[in-house]
């Protein structure tokens, strides 16, 4: 619950489905409240305005979207991923590396776009050939060999890698296919994995989006500092 009695709330969440979306202005369609929706890959920005109904049905309204969207919901004001992995990191005493192939650096860079970053961020890695993975973050080229570079088996040894270092408190890996064609694979156009986790625990998880190449990158990047958020939160 968030104990407010403002006219106005953001909450910022991630990866809105259109059932909840629905379900969210079925709530909040009540008289004198209005419900604002954006959503740019996968990160969505909802904005609720009390206009003439009482505190206590928009307090109500706002607990019955908080209790629908739950862990979807990552901050109730306006702020983005990156700022909030910063601050719950920094707030940790954590040290980040990152290991990208497809997403090409996107994560460092919107991590490095919060100011005080360097407090945080440790280092990051654009291991994008299959040779760079072997050389740079010592994945085995035996399971590249039997799984492929866009697998589960690669983003856990990338995380891996980087948790060689001692420095390094957390680490996030991506991997995969954003096409516009498939690899020397056949890894589906769309899929990757994405690495998350630290020394006592590493988790992959796969993602799939059905967009043009750019649109799958900052998807797989929004999905991946969700992640990390979410497992930060839990050190």
């Amino acid at each position: 619950m968030i104990e407010t009695c403002k006219n106005y709330c953001v909450l910022k969440a991630f990866d809105i489905d259109g059932d909840m979306l629905a379900k969210c202005r079925e709530f909040a369609n009540a008289d004198g409240v209005s419900l604002d929706f954006k959503q740019q890959n996968l990160d969505c920005k909802l904005t609720l305005v009390n206009k003439s109904a009482s505190d206590i049905v928009f307090q109500r309204i706002l607990d019955s979207i908080l209790e629908l969207l739950k862990d979807n919901v990552y901050a109730n004001y306006d702020t983005t991923l990156e700022q909030c992995v910063i601050e719950n990191a920094r707030e940790k005493g954590a040290k980040i590396a990152v290991a990208e192939s497809l997403t090409g650096g996107m994560i460092c860079s919107r991590l490095v776009n919060v100011p005080g970053s360097s407090s945080v961020l440790y280092e990051g890695f654009v291991t994008y050939d299959a040779s760079a993975k072997v050389r740079r973050l010592h994945v085995k080229l035996a399971t590249i060999e039997e799984f492929g570079v866009a697998s589960e088996e690669v983003a856990k040894e990338m995380a891996q890698g980087l948790l060689e270092n001692k420095e390094i408190d957390f680490a996030i890996s991506t991997t995969g296919c954003a096409g516009p064609q498939s690899d020397e694979y056949d890894t589906p156009v769309g899929l990757s994995y994405i690495g998350i986790g630290n020394r006592d625990d590493i988790v992959v998880y796969d993602t799939f989006f059905d967009k043009d190449r750019n649109e799958i990158r900052k998807c797989v990047t929004n999905t991946a500092l969700y992640l990390a958020l979410k497992n930060i939160k839990e050190l």
